[in-house]
C-alpha cells in the first residue's frame, strides 16, 4: 500500500540536518532517545528516495549526457564548474540522514526484529553504494561513531567498501529468511516500498548483490560475471518486484518537483533524443516532453549557450509518479552483460531487458517488440550498454556504467562553449564540510577514476 507522506516535511523535520557542523556529521540527529522501528524505517526509506532521485541523480544525468544544463547553477555544472561546496548537503544526507538511521535500525532490532534489521541492511548497502560510486573511498568501518566521540573517521578503500556491501547484503538475506515468529513486531505500512514483505526484500538484496558484483567487470571479468548470474538467479523475476521510490500528489517525485520549480534549468540532451529517435523508441514521449509547437528538440552542449527552450523531462517523472531505484530490467541488462563477457549468447537477456524497460516506462501500453530485436551477432557489448544507457534515463546507474565501460562514447562540452575542463568529471569532489572537519578526507581531482573503473 502506498503511503501519502510529505517527503519534504519528513526530510526537514525528522532526519536530514542541512545546518549541522561537520564535526557532528556522524552523530544521529534524532531527537527521540529510543526511536521506534516503524518511524525509523519510514524515514530511512524517504531519505533513500531523496538520495537516489535528488541532486546526485540530476548531476549524474547531466554528466552522462541524458540532460544538459541550460540555466542557473546547472549552466555552471554543464561547464564542468563543479566544486566541493556543491555537495555538503548531499553528503550529510547520506551519512547523518540515512546511514546513521540505518545503523540505529539495525542495532536496535537485530536480536528481536530481524525483518526490520534486514531491511535496514539492504538500505544501508544501497546508500553506501551511492556514496562509494560517486566518491570512491569513503568512511564506513569506523564512521557513524559520533556518540562515542569519533568525529574524524578514517576512509575505507572502495575495494573494502564493495566487500562490505556484499557482506551487509548477505546478513540482510539471513535476517529476512528467518520465520515471522522470530520477530516481536514485523513491518507493515511503515515499509513504504514493499509493505513488509520479506520475500521481496530478499529478491532486492540478491539483485543489489548482482549490481555490485558487476562493478568488478574490469577487475575480475569472469568471476564477476559468474557471480552476477548466480545472484540474479535468486533476484527479481518481473517488474512487479521493482524497488521504487513511492510517490503521490502529497509525497513528491523529486524530478517532477524540480522541473516544476526550476523550469528551464535542465533540458534533455540532444545526444539522448537523437539516439531515441533513430529507432523510433516508444519510450521517447514518456521520457521527454514536446516543445511548443510539437516535436522533440534536444539541448546541444556544443552550443555556446544550451537552449532553455529545448525539451524537458516527460510525464514519466511527474510529481506523483514512482521512481525506479532497482529494477527487473536492470537485472536483465546485468545478465546480458555478464553472458556477453562469458562468451555466451546475450540476445535473450538483452531483448528481455529492453521489453521490460519499455513495458515499465509506458505503463504496459507498449510491449517493446519493435525494438527488442537483437540476435546472437548483434547483442554486442556496445549494444547492451547503449541500450542500458537509454533505459536508465534519469538514473545514476547510467553514469556508473559509462565510467566503468566508456560506453557510449561521449564527447565533452568544448572549451569554446565555456567548459573549464577538457574532460567529463569521472568522480564528485570531496565535500567541503568533510574536507575541512575530517583530516582523513583528501581532495582528489575529478579526472581520477574511482577504483572499480580502473584496470587491475
Amino acid at each position: 500500500m502506498k503511503k501519502n507522506i510529505n517527503i519534504l516535511v519528513l526530510l526537514v523535520l525528522v532526519f536530514v540536518s542541512s545546518c549541522r557542523k561537520g564535526d557532528e556529521l556522524y552523530i544521529s540527529p534524532n531527537n527521540p532517545a529510543n526511536p521506534t522501528a516503524a518511524g525509523l524505517l519510514t524515514a530511512l526509506e524517504v531519505n533513500t528516495f531523496q538520495n537516489a532521485e535528488g541532486e546526485l541523480a540530476r548531476l549524474s544525468s547531466m554528466l552522462v549526457q541524458h540532460l544538459a544544463g541550460s540555466s542557473g547553477q546547472y549552466q555552471a555544472y554543464q561547464n564542468y564548474d563543479i566544486t566541493e561546496g556543491d555537495f555538503n548537503n548531499q553528503w550529510e544526507g547520506l551519512y547523518s540522514g540515512t546511514l546513521m538511521n540505518a545503523k540505529i535500525l539495525i542495532d536496535n532490532n537485530s536480536s528481536t526484529n530481524p525483518y526490520y534489521a534486514g531491511i535496514g541492511r539492504v538500505l544501508m548497502a544501497l546508500n553506501l553504494g551511492i556514496a562509494t560510486d560517486l566518491w570512491g573511498d569513503v568512511p564506513f568501518s569506523n564512521a557513524l561513531q559520533g556518540m562515542e566521540g569519533n568525529f574524524t573517521p578514517t576512509y575505507d578503500t572502495q575495494e573494502q567498501i564493495l566487500t562490505t556491501i556484499q557482506s551487509t547484503l548477505d546478513a540482510a538475506i539471513a535476517d529476512l529468511s528467518k520465520p515471522e515468529t522470530a520477530n516481536v513486531i514485523v513491518p507493515g505500512d511503515d515499509d513504504i516500498i514493499y509493505g513488509g514483505d520479506p520475500a521481496l526484500w530478499i529478491k532486492a538484496a540478491w539483485t543489489l548483490k548482482a549490481r555490485y558484483a558487476n562493478r568488478l567487470s574490469r577487475k575480475d571479468p569472469t568471476g564477476s560475471a559468474n557471480n552476477v548470474l548466480t545472484y540474479l538467479s535468486k533476484g527479481f523475476t518481473s517488474n512487479a518486484d521493482n524497488l521504487e521510490a513511492k510517490h503521490s500528489s502529497e509525497s513528491l517525485n523529486q524530478w517532477g518537483a524540480f522541473q516544476n520549480q526550476r523550469e528551464g534549468y535542465l533540458v534533455v540532451n540532444k545526444r539522448f533524443i537523437d539516439l531515441m529517435q533513430a529507432n523510433s523508441d516508444p519510450r521517447l514521449p514518456y521520457f521527454v516532453s514536446e516543445v511548443e509547437g510539437g516535436g522533440y528538440v534536444g539541448g546541444d552542449i556544443a552550443d555556446e549557450q544550451v537552449s532553455s527552450d529545448a525539451s524537458t523531462i516527460g510525464d514519466f517523472f511527474d510529481v506523483d509518479q514512482d521512481y525506479p531505484i532497482l529494477t527487473y530490467y536492470e537485472a536483465k541488462f546485468l545478465e546480458a552483460e555478464a553472458r556477453q563477457r562469458l562468451g555466451q549468447n546475450a540476445s535473450g537477456a538483452l531483448n528481455d531487458a529492453v521489453r521490460a524497460s519499455v513495458q515499465y516506462v509506458t505503463g504496459g501500453t507498449n510491449t517493446g517488440a519493435t525494438i527488442a530485436t537483437y540476435n546472437l551477432l548483434t547483442a554486442t557489448r556496445e549494444a547492451i550498454l547503449t541500450e542500458k544507457w537509454k533505459a536508465m534515463f534519469g538514473q545514476m546507474e547510467a553514469y556508473n556504467d559509462w565510467r566503468r565501460t566508456g560506453i557510449p562514447n561521449l564527447t565533452p562540452r568544448p572549451g569554446s562553449a565555456g567548459a573549464i575542463r577538457e574532460y567529463i568529471p569521472v568522480r564528485f569532489p570531496t565535500p567541503q564540510t568533510e574536507r575541512q572537519n575530517n583530516p582523513n578526507a583528501q581532495p582528489i581531482e575529478q579526472n581520477v577514476p574511482v577504483w572499480w573503473a580502473t584496470n587491475p
